[in-house]
């Protein structure tokens, strides 16, 4: 049986490591930080807390010693150290990402993207590159617009959010000039009016041959922070518009492995558009790591050279709650009226649902859990 190798263990990287070690899969976890509290999880047959991008090379190939390693990279930092590493980690690791590197870099960078996305006919926001005043002022975008990091996590840990909304074009050049002085490269982009309830999401995992394997589509219910946040709550709810593009976004760009592919709808003209890809799992990665559809498992297995059937979309009712987040999330809405007791409790008491951390057979890191979410709350 080959190991697992999971790189960065918070929730994904959590639900990762419970998946494979429940099967009796041996998992190595390796963080940078020792608040990633999956570190915690009794699923980890070895865990390795390294410092620096040398240290993580080290820790894989001590790893692969007795055969290749399946490595699962949870979240953008480690997708971008694979991608600085590439050589170094397919000689010792298979991964859920596609042979070529350049498929992931179209996808991940928001600068490329919308090109993709015309390619796939798949609408986007308008969107421009802000590498010069003029350049911005002639794109013609309209207010409100959103200014984000061309690509990682940085931005959203310097900034304190992943996308900074600004009223003007001046307001987003401002805002542009800020994120330039601190060495970040970031677009512009309009703003899908009033979607931040209509946020919908594709999970596939596609086989190098270019088969779904995995899919499920669902809804961001609520985010924190508010509007441009990562999930709190996200259900499955199938819709057909978002399964054809992203898959059709997918294909256009190569891309075999795992994908996360963020629409939104504009209610100006019904249409679905898409945010942004992540080559990887979603913070919500427990809600396809379940008993009836065990995403990680069907990844190790593909990975391993097992035979794996393709699964029909999964559609059941169930919810994933990371409800720490989510009751600070649903106290901010309150002030703001937007969200009152009655819809917070059937939320909870409606669908089956799938917990974010804690787990009865693994109790530790929801302990552990807490230190980290004091780091981040403001």
């Amino acid at each position: 049986m080959r190991k697992a190798v999971v790189f960065g263990l918070l929730h994904a990287g959590l639900a990762v490591t419970r998946s494979l070690g429940r099967a009796g899969i041996p998992v190595t976890g390796i963080a940078w930080n020792p608040q990633d509290f999956g570190l915690r999880s009794r699923y980890l047959a070895a865990k390795r807390l390294v410092e620096g991008d040398r240290a993580v090379l080290e820790a894989v190939r001590a790893e692969a010693l007795d055969g290749r390693v399946v490595l699962f990279p949870e979240r953008d930092e480690h997708v971008e150290w694979t991608l600085d590493h590439w050589e170094d980690a397919i000689a010792v690791a298979d991964l859920p990402l596609p042979a070529d590197p350049e498929a992931i870099v179209r996808l991940r960078r928001k600068d490329v993207l919308p090109r993709v996305a015309a390619e796939a006919d798949v609408p986007s926001p308008a969107t421009v590159l802000a590498d010069g005043d003029a350049a911005v002022r002639e794109a013609g975008l309209r207010a409100p617009m959103v200014v984000k990091a061309v690509e990682g996590q940085e931005f959203a840990l310097s900034f304190g959010h992943k996308a900074v909304v600004a009223e003007s074009v001046d307001e987003a050049l401002r805002v542009a000039q800020e994120a330039r002085d601190r060495g970040f490269q970031t677009i512009i982009q309009e703003i899908v009016p009033d979607s931040h309830e209509r946020v919908y999401s594709l999970l596939a995992y596609i086989a190098r041959d270019g088969r779904p394997l995995v899919t499920l589509v669902g809804r961001k219910v609520r985010q924190g922070p508010l509007r441009f946040g990562t999930s709190a709550v996200f259900e499955v709810d199938y819709e057909p518009r978002v399964f054809d593009q992203g898959l059709r976004l997918l294909e256009a760009a190569g891309y075999t492995g795992i994908a996360h592919v963020e629409f939104a709808e504009d209610p100006r003209d019904g249409e679905f558009r898409v945010l942004e890809v992540n080559t990887r799992l979603p913070v919500w990665a427990a809600l396809a790591a379940n008993r009836h559809l065990d995403l990680p498992r069907i990844v190790y297995d593909d990975l391993s050279g097992r035979e794996v059937a393709p699964l029909p979309t999964f559609t059941d009712d169930l919810t994933w709650v990371y409800l720490a987040k989510d009751v600070h999330v649903s106290l901010q809405m309150a002030r703001r009226r937007e969200l009152g007791a009655r819809q917070f409790l059937r939320d909870y008491l409606r669908r089956p649902k799938a917990r974010a951390i804690f787990a009865r057979d693994d109790p530790w890191p929801a302990v552990a859990s807490l230190a980290y979410l004091r780091s981040r709350t403001p």
